[in-house]
């Protein structure tokens, strides 16, 4: 997938690639190191850590890592906040399958010469489930609930003596959850890098829910440790293609997405995208489509994303943000 878009990268000298080449290397050799210091065999707990919460991310099938240029870096790569310039504050609901009931809560600021700071809470809750016995006995009902509190922090230009145009970023996040009174709680980090050798391309690398997992009793799970890698292209002023590979290192998932947004006018954006790595000959030949609008007013933004699961369902996502 690198190798088919080596056109994209043409405005570069070769001794800028060769220093894109040595760090990428240096950064993912570190990622790797540290992400598998906690990775653990097994099935994976806190699922809804892949949940994305962005409407405009959605749309675009997920590919946001390689853009990140708004709140929704929290999630998909934090380096992206050093873009900012403004305070932005987001939030999003999602309904999801059946009765659970997804949301997101963000809010990011400058501190000018100092980096960018931001908050994000996300949280997932599935309401009166059904509680039964050995013999299938109804025993009552029950709550289950996941939270993500969030804390990030990007700095813009980080380390210009060795590539200009470099920002890093990462999260701490403290993990909870709940299922019919009993708790569990762990922290997990992210680490993430977003880079511009170009005005009109950006590329993202992210190791994302680094934890020594979470425990329930006398088991641990581990989390969904995601090495995600992404590439934004703006042929105009009007257009945004963006490509992303997801490697879900502990589940052996591995995701490739391809999106792109396409601005009417100032005030209306379309948006379509693919993601491969679905199993379509079980859950339909919808899934891995989406699509979704983006409507812009002042500083104010409405975005929606339509993304089918074929038999398990259609799920509709709406965020609201505000820059200020």
């Amino acid at each position: 997938m690198m190798t088919t878009g080596i056109n994209i990268f043409e405005p570069l000298q070769e001794e800028g690639m060769k220093k894109i080449s040595r760090l990428s290397g240096v950064l993912i050799t570190c990622l790797l190191a540290c992400s598998l210091a906690f990775a653990a065999p097994g099935k994976t707990g806190g699922q809804f850590l892949k949940i994305n919460p962005s409407a405009r991310a959605s749309a675009m099938a997920g590919a946001f890592a390689g853009l990140a240029d708004d709140i929704f870096a929290l999630y998909s790569n934090p380096a992206g906040l050093a873009q900012f310039q403004k305070a932005e504050l987001a939030t999003t609901y999602l309904r999801y399958f059946g009765d659970i009931n997804f949301g997101f809560i963000g809010y990011a600021s400058s501190l000018h010469d100092k980096g960018v700071i931001g908050f994000g809470y996300t949280y997932l809750l599935v309401d009166k489930i059904e509680k039964r016995g050995i013999d299938e006995t109804l025993l009552g009902e029950f709550n289950a609930k996941d939270t993500d509190l969030a804390l990030s922090y990007a700095y813009k230009n980080a380390v210009p003596s060795v590539l200009e145009g470099l920002d890093l970023g990462g999260s701490v996040k403290i993990i909870n959850s709940e299922i019919d009174q009993t708790i569990a709680y762990t922290v997990a980090l992210d680490a993430a890098a977003l880079y511009r050798p170009a005005k009109n391309l950006s590329l993202g690398l992210a190791v994302q829910n680094m934890s020594p997992g979470i425990k329930f009793k006398e088991v641990t799970d581990p989390l969904p440790l995601d090495l995600k890698f992404g590439v934004s292209f703006l042929p105009s002023q009007e257009l945004c293609i963006n490509g992303e590979i997801d490697e879900y290192i502990i589940d052996n998932k591995f995701y490739a997405a391809l999106g792109m947004e396409y601005w009417l006018v100032k005030q209306l954006a379309l948006r379509a995208g693919y993601r491969f790595g679905y199993d379509t000959a079980s859950l339909g030949s919808s899934v891995g489509l989406s699509a979704g609008l983006g409507f812009r007013i002042w500083s104010v933004g409405l975005d929606y994303a339509f993304v089918p699961f074929g038999d398990l369902g259609d799920t509709h996502r709406i965020t609201f943000t505000a820059k200020f």
